[in-house]
């Protein structure tokens, strides 16, 4: 029991609100595939009504943006933007080729997180690889359809070593 309040102390000296998490609670308020080369949204899934009233392109337009811009800081560097970290929600950046995944999270353990985007993104870029590769600003259907498999997801059963908490 002393074990569990200090790690929960520790968790919010560094911002992670874990007394307010559930297991039952999906960990991300959004996740969004994108283009990298031209910025166009592939597919995305809303898991909160957190950020409701933004529109999914003018989301992504601003976090690739960001992307862009953090990147042009650091030119040759080979460095890439990997987060975003807030109070109570961070921003997620993972990239395969041509695809950048962006995951919206409640901040709850960056492992975790990390683990699921990973999985998605592997999941995502292998069952649309030549898609993805030779995109020509057209979204395919298939692709669209893509967004039923996030919604029915859980993404908390994704990383192996996601235990309750």
């Amino acid at each position: 029991m002393g074990i569990q309040n200090n790690f929960k102390s520790i968790g919010r000296k560094f911002g992670f609100e874990l007394d307010k998490y559930s297991s039952q609670e999906c960990r991300f308020h959004a996740i969004y595939f994108i283009d990298y080369e031209t910025g166009a949204l592939l597919v995305s899934n809303r898991y909160s009504d957190d950020i409701k009233f933004l529109k999914d392109d003018l989301i992504c337009s601003f976090l690739n943006a960001i992307n862009l811009f953090i990147n042009e800081v650091n030119i040759g560097a080979n460095e890439e933007l990997q987060e975003i970290n807030f109070r109570g929600t961070r921003i997620l950046y993972q990239r395969e080729g041509r695809l950048l995944a962006i995951g919206i999270t409640k901040k709850t353990n960056l492992q975790i997180e990390r683990g699921i985007m990973k999985e998605i993104v592997e999941d995502f870029y292998i069952r649309f690889k030549n898609f993805i590769n030779n995109f020509n600003g057209e979204v395919d259907p298939s692709v669209l359809n893509y967004k039923k498999r996030l919604e029915s997801m859980n993404l908390n059963s994704l990383f192996k070593f996601n235990i309750r908490i």
